[in-house]
């Protein structure tokens, strides 16, 4: 038998005396949250019981981070490596008209309203960073790599093409990525 084993009710102890509530994709959790190594991303570990997933969006300390890794189960907690968004791009709300009936000349009358703003909290970086090498590849001059949730919203407001501000300019999406499960990964140009 292994003394220095810890078992479930040793892990929700430790959950309970140092773990910090933080919010999952909109959901309050508890989670124990540590550093990651030293390096250009502030990156942090998530050790939880709950279930995580690769792009979950976590809410800890009034920062936004994405998990960016696959998450390690064990027996026991569920771990993975999450990192800092460091930009929000704002889309704006869009008018959308409806027909919901016609007149006596038989002409539509529509209504129409303005969908809701959105904020999309992203990683943006001039590096595509890899969570598993040390060594990130230098991406082109005037473009960026943007990592986001994946999530049916994200994916219907970022296709190629899409036009949006960050770090005050306007980039236009040239490739998104979706092989990293999670994850929708966009390479974006400057002022195309």
């Amino acid at each position: 038998m292994n003394p220095f084993a810890i078992n479930n009710s040793d892990f929700q102890f430790l959950l309970d005396s140092v773990g910090e509530t933080v919010t999952i994709d909109n959901v309050e959790q508890k989670a124990i949250i540590n550093n990651a190594k030293i390096g250009d991303y502030e990156e942090k570990y998530i050790y939880t019981l709950s279930n995580i997933q690769r792009g979950n969006l976590i809410l800890h300390n009034g920062k936004n981070y994405i998990i960016v890794s696959d998450v390690t189960e064990g027996k026991l907690y569920k771990k993975a490596l999450m990192c800092h968004c460091n930009y929000t791009i704002v889309v704006e709300g869009q008018k959308v008209c409806e027909i919901v009936s016609y007149n006596v000349f038989g002409e539509p009358i529509e209504e129409c309203h303005t969908t809701e703003s959105i904020s999309v909290p992203v990683i943006v970086d001039k590096y595509a960073f890899k969570v598993d090498d040390p060594a990130p590849i230098r991406v082109p001059d005037k473009q960026i790599i943007v990592t986001m949730q994946e999530n049916e919203t994200n994916k219907s407001k970022f296709t190629v093409n899409t036009k949006f501000d960050v770090m005050g300019q306007t980039w236009k999406v040239v490739d998104v990525d979706l092989t990293r499960k999670g994850l929708l990964i966009l390479t974006c140009e400057l002022g195309i």
